[in-house]
């Protein structure tokens, strides 16, 4: 498969509320990311090991970019999506806020695209026929 572009811009500010989450409590949109990912099918929980681990980290030495950017790797690899650690460094260090707002808009949009096949009555392309 080829690599595929980040389908949402890195400057993309919305949804508002990600956006505010993600300049005041970056903890909580990091962990619901983090859940969203792991856990595709249930509704994600902001709050947990992932959110615990970002905010320790972020608070006691400041370098929660880091932690952020293996999860951006996990994301890009997880997708398809091309770039490399540099990029994911660059973005992590200089761009948290938006890195981790696109971050989660990327992850929420490509779970939203069904991925199987429907089931049960088919209709015939060509219409009815007589036997």
């Amino acid at each position: 498969m080829a690599p595929q572009q980040w389908q949402n811009s890195l400057y993309d500010c919305s949804p508002c509320d990600s956006c505010l989450l993600s300049t005041f409590l970056p903890c909580i949109l990091f962990g619901r990311t983090s859940h969203r990912l792991q856990n595709p099918s249930v509704e994600p929980e902001s709050v947990n090991s992932d959110c615990a681990l970002f905010c320790g980290i972020q608070s006691f030495t400041g370098c929660g970019w880091i932690f952020n950017m293996m999860k951006r790797k996990q994301i890009r690899e997880a997708y398809g999506i091309e770039g490399s650690g540099m990029d994911d460094c660059c973005t992590s260090f200089w761009c948290l806020c938006c890195a981790l707002v696109q971050q989660e808009n990327e992850v929420k949009s490509r779970q939203l695209v069904p991925s199987y096949e429907p089931s049960g009555y088919q209709a015939e392309k060509d219409g009815m026929r007589m036997p």
